[in-house]
């Protein structure tokens, strides 16, 4: 793992960053199944959660460090870069029809990605409030992004932790007359179509996102405030 940013909060530090072993990226992919399985996000019979994009995504990870439960991942994300490339389409572009907002429009696609896949979980004896964990997981991807020449972003996500974020200092901008067009028959189908928290197309700006998150990180750490935990969260 290649530790981007640390956490320390409630006597646990966090480490977020990028999974640089097959290992790593084995135990991401079954976290994401085990946590989606859970929720009911598969349609009965699936038994795998794999796609085209997964083998070239950079995958981010969130582990816990020091003490009994050190090593143990609490969170994931999957990032997948733009190419040049004009057949390419990004994993949201199979989801939701919609048009590209303005502010995305004038950025080459290979300067911009997706987020998804991403989730968390709180293991048996650790009492961190979730959201802390996909904050984290926004900053190193922020900070990848950085680092990569890329400034923007795009992601699907529930509705109730899209005004979660808002809340924390954290905005993400919905983007406008989205329409789901994933198949019914699909493997992820009840995760857009069964549950009543509707999934929304959002974009994210470096520019902002990036201090937004650092923030909302250093607020949450210093309170633990319990209106802003959210167990087992799952953003597409």
């Amino acid at each position: 793992m290649q530790v981007l940013t640390r956490v320390r909060t409630a006597g646990r530090q966090i480490d977020f960053g990028v999974a640089t072993t097959e290992a790593e990226r084995a135990a991401v992919v079954a976290q994401r199944f085990r946590v989606y399985q859970r929720r009911g996000y598969y349609r009965p019979g699936v038994t795998a959660d794999r796609d085209e994009y997964d083998d070239g995504a950079i995958y981010f990870v969130a582990t816990l460090t020091g003490g009994a439960t050190s090593g143990v991942l609490i969170g994931s994300a999957r990032f997948i870069p733009g190419q040049a490339d004009p057949r390419f389409k990004f994993p949201i572009e199979h989801v939701f029809e919609f048009d590209l907002p303005e502010a995305l429009r004038a950025i080459p696609v290979h300067q911009y990605g997706e987020v998804s896949r991403m989730v968390s979980e709180r293991s048996d004896g650790i009492g961190l409030g979730s959201l802390l964990t996909p904050l984290g997981l926004i900053q190193a991807v922020s900070l990848y992004s950085q680092g990569h020449g890329l400034c923007a972003g795009l992601a699907l996500i529930k509705r109730r932790f899209l005004r979660a974020f808002a809340t924390a200092g954290v905005h993400l901008h919905e983007v406008a007359g989205g329409r789901v067009i994933y198949p019914h028959d699909g493997p992820n189908s009840p995760y857009f179509y069964r549950h009543q928290d509707p999934v929304v197309p959002v974009y994210w700006l470096g520019d902002e996102i990036a201090p937004e998150a650092e923030q909302a990180i250093a607020r949450y750490a210093e309170r633990q405030s319990p209106a802003l935990s959210l167990a087992d969260s799952a953003y597409r």
